[in-house]
Formats: structure tokens, C-alpha cells, sequence
């Protein structure tokens, strides 16, 4: 377990939680709800090791919302799967403003009243799609959920192709974290598209106050703040070879689609990240369905 004595430790929560040595996968969908259900059968195929899946909903969290309801009926007899309310958003297209700049459809006050957010990274201050922020706080709902060893967030047009169990848990003996690539122009991981650490890390350490080492977007962007904790500490994490730093890596990516990029471990292709899944065309979704369902050899 990666547990060292330093600066920014507490141990308020943990000595109440009682920890399942299991996975807790943790999906934010909005409006697309097959993808879940792609993620749960790449679960289902490729992760051997007791798991919950918690698929947190933002939009319409309504009682007649028909995403939720979907989601709830898609997933009635899968016992290792929770659905859960994420944020309920007043309008169904406030995700595509930028609270902070004028003349959006929406004020910055409106997204202040309505959810209490300015359009600022937290410590940092950079301007924020609200997206951003609706991402994260679902994430945190969805994490804060579980009580599993492991957290492993996982994006929505996310996909497993191989077992990868067996090798990354082992690694977390002495990582902070582990994550499929690294996106230099904000200098983060990418641990909102796909991530796992041990949940004792972010109930044991913070940054500056108990409980922000949970999914925020308090630097840089979505979950950007695990990234710079654990450079300021000199904790290390592992980054996963993968295509969208080395490009040369494309040529072996194994899901037949032309678009996204996949993590390797022991150069074994192990998850393929479409990319904007949610704000992509209706025929670019269909593709997905289409090869992700050929590839596990399923139907949906």
C-alpha cells in the first residue's frame, strides 16, 4: 500500500470507513447510455477481481428522467452494477458555456446561483468549461460512493481490450497513482479518462484541506490536482506507454476504429479512449457501438 510519512496527512476518515477489497469503477455518463454498457461488459470480459461499477448520471436526474430510468433498467440484473444521481442540471445545455467569459448564454452569476461555481479552477484560478465541473463533481459523487480498496475512474468512452488486473494493482505498492497518458499543455495526468489509485490515498493525504484529493477541478482542469500533489511531494506515479504521446503506437492499436488512443502495459494494447465521446456526432457513436460490440463479441 503507498503510504508515506510527509507533509498534508491526516487519518480522520479512514479508521471510520470499513474498506472492501474490491474495484470501484467510476463512469459519469450524460445522455449516451451505451457506453456504460460497453464499459461494464469490457468489466465483465477482462477485469478478474471482485468490482463495483458506479454509474454516476448528470443532466436529467428527475424521477421520469428517461436517462436515469434507462440507465436503472439497462442494469437491473447486474448486481455488481449501482446507479446513482450525479448533478441535475437546471438547462440541458449549460455544459457548453464558459461560466467566467461575457456574453455566454448563461451569466457567470446564473452558474453561481444555480451550482456554486464561478467558472475558476480553485487554487489556480483558469477559466473552466462548466463541463469540466460537471464531470468532476460526478466523479466525486460516484467515488465518494464506494467503499472499495481501489478507485478506478473511468470515462465513458473508455473500452477495455485485455486483462490488465494482474500487473497494474501489483504497481500500486509503490505508486501514488497510475494513469494511461499525460497531457502536457496543462502538465496533469489524465486520470479523469482513466486512472486507478488505493482509496487510502485520498482519504489519508490532501493538498491543502482534508478530502481534495477527491475529483475536483480545484487545479488546472478536471482531477488536475492529484497530478501536482504528488509532484510538489515527490511521490511517485506511473504513466502507461500509450498512443497520444508516441504516435508510432497507433500502428498497433487493436480496436478497429480511426480515431482515439490506447494504453499499453508489457506492449499489450489494454484500453482504447475514443475521445469527446459525449459532444461527438450521432454517426461517430454509432461507429463505437459498433466496433467495441464486434470486439467483445457482443450485442447491444
Amino acid at each position: 500500500m503507498f503510504l508515506q510519512h510527509g507533509n498534508n496527512q491526516i487519518q480522520w476518515e479512514i479508521q471510520f470507513m470499513i474498506i472492501n477489497d474490491n474495484i470501484d469503477f467510476v463512469t459519469v455518463i450524460y445522455k449516451r447510455l451505451d457506453y456504460a454498457k460497453l464499459i461494464h461488459e469490457s468489466i465483465k470480459k477482462y477485469v478478474d477481481y471482485p468490482y463495483t461499477f458506479y454509474v454516476v448520471n448528470n443532466g436529467n436526474n428527475a424521477d421520469d428522467s428517461p436517462e436515469l430510468n434507462g440507465l436503472q433498467k439497462m442494469f437491473k440484473d447486474e448486481p455488481n452494477v449501482q446507479v446513482i444521481k450525479g448533478v441535475h442540471q437546471i438547462n440541458s445545455d449549460d455544459g457548453a458555456c464558459i461560466p467566467s467569459r461575457p456574453n455566454q448564454k448563461y451569466s457567470q452569476q446564473y452558474f453561481i446561483d444555480n451550482y456554486g461555481w464561478d467558472g475558476y479552477s480553485k487554487y489556480d484560478r483558469r477559466p473552466l468549461g462548466f463541463a469540466s465541473w460537471l464531470q468532476a463533481e460526478a466523479m466525486s459523487i460516484g467515488t465518494k460512493a464506494g467503499n472499495g480498496k481501489y478507485i478506478c475512474q473511468v470515462e465513458h468512452d473508455v473500452v477495455f481490450l485485455n486483462k490488465w488486473v494482474d500487473k497494474i494493482l501489483p504497481m500500486l505498492g509503490t505508486n501514488s497513482f497510475i494513469s494511461y497518458a499525460w497531457r502536457h499543455d496543462i502538465d496533469q495526468a489524465l486520470t479523469p479518462q482513466w486512472s486507478i489509485l488505493e482509496r487510502s490515498t485520498i482519504n489519508t493525504y490532501f493538498y491543502k484541506k482534508p478530502g481534495d484529493l477527491y475529483p475536483n477541478c480545484h487545479y488546472k482542469d478536471t482531477y488536475g490536482l492529484l497530478s501536482l500533489w504528488a509532484r510538489e511531494n515527490k511521490y511517485p506515479y506511473t504513466i502507461l506507454k500509450n498512443s497520444l504521446e508516441d504516435r508510432s503506437l497507433k500502428s498497433k492499436h487493436i480496436l478497429n476504429v480511426n480515431f482515439g488512443e490506447e494504453g499499453f502495459i508489457d506492449e499489450i494494447p489494454f484500453i482504447h479512449h475514443a475521445g469527446r465521446g459525449a459532444a461527438r456526432a450521432e454517426d461517430y457513436y454509432e461507429t463505437w457501438k459498433t466496433e467495441v460490440s464486434k470486439y467483445l463479441d457482443i450485442i447491444i
